[in-house]
């Protein structure tokens, strides 16, 4: 029993749908005609479904934008190897699209040939990623300091994408290098006098929300004439001794630099020796050191420093002279020395003009002669000698106003 409802199912399962199939004019094919809308990005791979049920004997076409016809039934018709039909079952009628491009951007029909003819519509949409293209976009540029430069950044996508500049900032030996933001977005930057410290490494971003970003990045190099600087215009230093001239030169590019003694290029050799640095807290700073040994009388004198390039010339002068040693002034004979303290605030103190401190005296007497040393309080002060004078001519005005007196009660 069982056995005989399985071979009933089988047959309901395998010859039924052939048999609704092979006779198409008592069943019409099951066809969705609702419209898509298919969003694919460039350079992949499209997929326009399109599904029918019960095709029977109708045949089912893929037209393109053009309304030229793609496949009929399960064949290619256009030789455009990227369009494909491998249908992965009896209903399903999806068109592949590989490596989709923008020009392939349109309406495709997949048809059926019924009576009315019935179709169902795709509408495909291919977004393009942001590109900055080659041609029409800047590349390394040299411009001299003071003039205006114009940086390029041809990018193209689908939408229309956002270009963003940033300048990248060096690494130094106090800073990391960065990277900042420049003004507003845009695909042309102008930098107008632009200056030795504008210059380096430009960057443009171009974004438009469709996969990955694209960037370019162009290197400006600005270039000036020559600027030295002298820590010191005078230097002076001992005879046979070893000193070191500087000169700082600010220069791009730097193509000519010496040091000169009246007029004669020094090179390196047993008395002098050259030597470039960099400075590693400005760019395009150089400084250039002179190192003289053991300094003769013959070696004092006028050194100058001298840089050039195709943009001009720049020279500073400095004076190396003798340095001289001065001397102490003598000593002072006037000796001031201590004494016993009259009271406990200000000490006394005994003056002894050219001649030797007198031995300790015995008894109250001293041990060579009669000299008494004078001290400063033995000697009468100005206020001493300004209370004496007006005390004594106070009392003069009274002996005369006394006498008037008495010569008025005389009368």
């Amino acid at each position: 029993m069982y056995t005989d409802l399985i071979l009933v199912y089988l047959h309901a399962l395998i010859f039924v749908p052939y048999t609704i199939q092979q006779d198409g004019a008592r069943f019409m094919p099951v066809f969705d005609t609702s419209t898509i809308n298919l969003t694919v990005i460039q350079g992949r791979t499209a997929y326009l479904n399109c599904t029918v049920d019960y095709r029977g004997e109708y045949k089912v076409a893929w037209l393109n934008p053009e309304n030229k016809v793609l496949t009929n039934v399960e064949k290619r018709i256009i030789d455009d190897t990227r369009v494909a039909l491998p249908r992965n079952s009896l209903n399903d009628w999806t068109l592949y699209i590989r490596e989709i491009q923008h020009y392939d951007e349109g309406v495709y029909s997949c048809s059926i040939n019924t009576d009315p003819v019935q179709t169902k519509k795709v509408y495909l949409k291919v977004l393009v990623p942001a590109r900055i293209i080659d041609r029409g976009t800047s590349h390394d540029m040299e411009e001299e300091e003071g003039k205006t430069v114009q940086l390029i950044c041809n990018a193209t996508g689908i939408p229309t994408p956002t270009v963003q500049w940033f300048r990248h900032i060096p690494k130094t030996s106090y800073e990391k290098a960065t990277k900042e933001a420049v003004v507003e977005p845009g695909e042309i930057l102008l930098i107008h006098n632009i200056s030795r410290y504008c210059g380096g490494t430009y960057e443009c971003i171009a974004f438009n929300g469709v996969d990955k970003a694209d960037s370019h990045q162009i290197e400006v190099e600005v270039i000036f004439r020559p600027e030295i600087e002298l820590p010191n215009r005078r230097f002076s230093q001992y005879l046979y001794k070893e000193t070191i001239l500087q000169c700082i030169v600010r220069a791009n590019p730097i193509q000519f630099l010496e040091w000169q003694r009246n007029g004669i290029p020094i090179e390196n050799s047993m008395k002098y020796r050259v030597a470039l640095n960099d400075d590693y807290y400005e760019i395009y700073t150089k400084i250039l050191d002179l190192n003289i040994h053991s300094i003769q009388k013959e070696d004092y004198g006028n050194y100058t420093c001298v840089a050039s390039n195709s943009l001009g010339k720049d020279k500073e002068t400095m004076l190396l002279y003798e340095a001289v040693e001065l001397t102490k002034p003598p000593p002072s004979t006037t000796k001031l020395i201590p004494t016993t303290k009259r009271n406990k605030d200000f000490p006394s103190y005994e003056v002894f003009e050219n001649k030797k401190r007198p031995e300790k005296q015995k008894n109250g007497q001293s041990t060579r002669g009669n000299y008494r040393p004078r001290s400063f309080e033995s000697i009468p002060s100005c206020r001493t000698h300004f209370i004496l004078f007006y005390s004594a001519k106070v009392l003069c005005v009274i002996i005369v106003l006394k006498s008037c007196l008495n010569v008025k009660n005389f009368i």
